[in-house]
């Protein structure tokens, strides 16, 4: 009897979060922007940036900026869930193969076109840290930080 009211209890929490979430429409119009959460080498094809598409669209051979490195390069292919594809959408998780790119210049950041995305070398901040995070904080520390 215990175990079907915990399963009751399960199907009745799935339905009542299914039935309260709405997923909105998908918009491939405006600026693409592609928030790179992975960055490597691929030996005879070039470097791998894995992560999803915050917003627009892009296609193979499109050309796209790398923040912080201001680098320009074009994209080589598309893979959307280690299948090939032609574009890629907003909201898509992939991965975009570059062209003579080192790995090393890009841990997480974005990818985009046009003049979207606005970066700064340095700031000045007043920064409370959360409760969760056990480790110091201490001057000339890196941050990435998205606004």
């Amino acid at each position: 009897k215990q175990w079907y009211q915990r399963r009751v209890a399960i199907t009745a929490g799935i339905s009542i979060i299914s039935n309260s979430v709405t997923i909105g429409p998908r918009d491939s119009s405006g600026e693409f922007v592609f928030a790179v959460d992975h960055c490597f080498a691929v030996k005879g094809q070039g470097t791998v940036l894995t992560g999803t598409c915050l917003s627009g669209s892009i296609g193979i051979n499109d050309t796209v900026k790398i923040s912080n490195t201001k680098l320009e390069k074009k994209i080589k292919t598309i893979q959307v869930f280690r299948k090939s594809v032609e574009k890629l959408h907003q909201g898509d998780r992939a991965g975009l193969c570059v062209a003579q790119f080192d790995p090393k210049l890009l841990e997480r950041g974005l990818v985009y076109t046009g003049s979207v995305v606005k970066t700064v070398y340095a700031v000045v901040i007043d920064l409370n840290k959360v409760a969760y995070y056990k480790g110091n904080i201490t001057s000339k520390m890196k941050y990435h930080v998205s606004i």
